[in-house]
C-alpha cells in the first residue's frame, strides 16, 4: 500500500477510534453531573426547655415538616440530576424548577428558625445592635415591626426574615407569603415561621399569642454570628 494510503487509513481509523472513545466520554460526563445531599439538622437546644412552644410542637415540627421538605429536596435534586434537558418538555422542567426552588428555601428558613430558638432570654450586642438602633431607630422599633409583620400573616403561611441586604449596607424585615418567596439578595438572620403547622397544636387561630410567645425565645447570637459574617463578605 502507498504512503499516502496507509497515512490516510490510519487517519481513517485514529479518527473513528477517537468518536468511539469521545462519544460514551460525554454520556459519562452528563451522568456524573454533581447530585447535591442535603442532611437534616438536629435540633441544637432541648425542646422541653423553650417557654411558649411545647416540646411536642416543636419535634413535629422539625420530625415531620422540616424533614419532609429536605427529603423531597434530595428526590428533587436526584430526579434533575438524571433529566435530559433537551428532550424534556418545558412544562415539566419548570414545575420542577419551581418546586426545587420552594422547597429549598423551606429547608433554610426552617433551619435558621430552630436555630433562632433559646433556652434563654439573650439579647443584641456589639456591631450587631448598633445595626438594629441604626436602621430601625432602636430595638423596641424593630421588635414591634417584626410581631406586627407576622400578625399580619394570621390564617395564612409564609415567613417573616430579618435580612442584611449587601447591596444597602442595612437591615430590612421582610415578609414571605410562602416558601418561593425570599428577599432577592439579602442575608437571611431571623425567621419565624407563619405556617400553621409552627403553632396550631399549641395556639389553634390565636396568632397573636404565638408571635408573643416567639419574641423572648430569640437566640440572639445566632443573628449576630449571621450578620457578623455577612459585612465580612
Amino acid at each position: 500500500m502507498p504512503d499516502i494510503s496507509r497515512r490516510a487509513a490510519w487517519g481513517a481509523g485514529a479518527g473513528l477510534l477517537v468518536g468511539a472513545m469521545t462519544r460514551p466520554a460525554r454520556a459519562q460526563q452528563i451522568a456524573a453531573a454533581t447530585t447535591p445531599k442535603f442532611r437534616v439538622q438536629p435540633l441544637s437546644f432541648n425542646p422541653e426547655k423553650i417557654n411558649g412552644l411545647s416540646a411536642k410542637a416543636i419535634t413535629a415540627h422539625h420530625d415531620d415538616h422540616y424533614a419532609a421538605a429536605v427529603n423531597r429536596l434530595n428526590a428533587l435534586s436526584e430526579q434533575l440530576a438524571k433529566l435530559d434537558f433537551a428532550e424534556t418538555p418545558a412544562s415539566t422542567i419548570s414545575e420542577l424548577k419551581r418546586e426545587q426552588h420552594s422547597v429549598y428555601n423551606s429547608t433554610i428558613l426552617h433551619e435558621l428558625y430552630f436555630e433562632s430558638l433559646g433556652e434563654a432570654p439573650t439579647r443584641p450586642s456589639g456591631v450587631f445592635a448598633e445595626a438594629l438602633a441604626r436602621d430601625f431607630g432602636s430595638l423596641d422599633r424593630w421588635r414591634a415591626e417584626f410581631a406586627a409583620t407576622g400578625k399580619a400573616l394570621a390564617g395564612g403561611s409564609g415567613w417573616v426574615i430579618l435580612a442584611y441586604a449587601p447591596r444597602d449596607r442595612r437591615l430590612f424585615n421582610h415578609c414571605c407569603a410562602d416558601d418561593g418567596m425570599a428577599p432577592a439578595g439579602g442575608v437571611p438572620l431571623l425567621a419565624l415561621d407563619m405556617d400553621k403547622h409552627a403553632y396550631t397544636s399549641d395556639y389553634g387561630v390565636e396568632v397573636g399569642k404565638y408571635v408573643d410567645s416567639f419574641m423572648p425565645t430569640i437566640r440572639w447570637t445566632t443573628p449576630e454570628r449571621l450578620y457578623r459574617e455577612a459585612i465580612r463578605v
